[in-house]
C-alpha cells in the first residue's frame, strides 16, 4: 500500500494547487499543503486498490470530480479509457485557467451538470466504470436514492460503481454523540457554489441497502482509516490506543469503500 500512496503523491504534486475550490481553501489554510496531498494519497490508494485486476474499462465516469485528484490518477491506472469528470456548473473552481490546464493535460472530459436537479446528461448503459467518491454524504438525503439509480442508469449491465464515503459509525463520531456534537453532519443552510457540506454520513448497512435499490450488487465492502486533521492531542493519542480495536472491529474505522455492480 505504501508503495501506491507514494505513487500518488508524486502525481498529485504535480496538480496546480490554484485549482482548488473554496471548500478546500480553508482546509488548504488550516491543514498546509503537503498533509492535504497525504490525506488525499492515501484515500484514493485505497479507492484504486478494490480494482486491481480489473481489465481495463473502454469509458469512466467519475460523478463530483471536485478538484480532479482521483481523476488524474485514474488517467495513469486506464491511459486508455474516455474519462468523463461531472461536476456542479456553479462550482466557480472549474470555469478556471488552471482547471482547465488539468482537464487538457490529463485528457479528461468535463460535463458541468447537477445531479440532483438534472441528472446525467448520457444515454443509458453508455458507462464502464463509475467513481462516487466523497460525494454522497454532500447530498440531501432524500434526493439519494433517485442519484444512485441515474449512475446505474448509464452504466452497461455489469459495470462497476466505486464509492467511498465518511463512515457514521466510526469511532470518532461515536465519540462525537456521546460529547452531545453532531457526528460530522451539517445545516443544509452552509452552502458555497451551489454545493453543501456534510448532509448526511451512512453506514454500511444502510449505503448497501440504498445500492440494491438503485439496482446494484454489492460486490466488495471495506472500511479503512485516513490521516488524522485538525485533532487534539488527546484525540490523536486516543486513536493510537484504538488501533488494535478497529483492527478486530474494522466498522469503528473513518471511511466505508464500497465496489457495486449494475445488475
Amino acid at each position: 500500500m505504501q508503495t501506491k500512496v507514494d505513487y500518488i503523491e508524486t502525481v498529485l504534486r504535480q496538480d496546480p494547487r490554484d485549482a482548488k475550490d473554496r471548500w478546500d481553501a480553508e482546509k488548504l489554510t488550516a491543514h498546509g499543503n503537503d498533509l492535504l496531498i497525504s490525506f488525499e494519497s492515501l484515500r484514493i490508494a485505497h479507492t484504486m486498490e478494490i480494482l486491481e485486476g480489473k481489465v481495463s474499462p473502454g469509458r469512466i465516469l467519475e460523478v463530483g470530480a471536485g478538484n480532479l485528484d482521483l481523476a488524474t490518477v485514474v488517467r495513469r491506472y486506464f491511459p486508455s479509457a474516455q474519462l468523463i469528470a461531472v461536476e456542479h456548473p456553479q462550482r466557480q473552481h472549474v470555469w478556471t485557467s488552471a482547471y482547465r490546464t488539468v482537464l487538457t493535460t490529463e485528457r479528461i472530459g468535463l460535463v458541468a451538470t447537477d445531479l440532483v436537479g438534472t441528472g446525467l446528461p448520457f444515454h443509458s448503459a453508455c458507462f464502464d466504470l463509475a467513481f462516487f467518491a466523497e460525494v454522497v454524504e454532500h447530498l440531501p438525503p432524500n434526493a439519494v436514492p433517485a442519484a444512485l439509480k441515474e449512475i446505474a442508469r448509464v452504466l452497461q449491465p455489469g459495470g462497476a460503481l466505486v464509492l467511498t464515503t465518511p463512515n457514521l459509525a466510526a469511532w470518532r463520531n461515536r465519540e462525537n454523540l456521546l460529547r452531545g456534537c453532531s457526528p460530522g453532519q451539517h445545516s443544509p443552510a452552509i452552502c458555497i457554489d451551489g454545493t453543501y457540506p456534510h448532509l448526511r454520513l451512512y453506514t454500511m448497512n444502510e449505503l448497501s441497502d440504498l445500492l440494491s435499490g438503485a439496482g446494484f450488487l454489492v460486490e466488495h465492502k471495506a472500511f479503512f482509516d485516513n490521516i488524522v486533521l485538525g485533532e487534539s492531542t488527546r484525540r490523536r493519542i486516543l486513536t493510537t490506543i484504538l488501533t488494535p480495536i478497529r483492527t478486530v472491529w474494522p466498522a469503528l474505522r473513518e471511511t466505508l469503500l464500497i465496489k457495486a455492480v449494475r445488475r
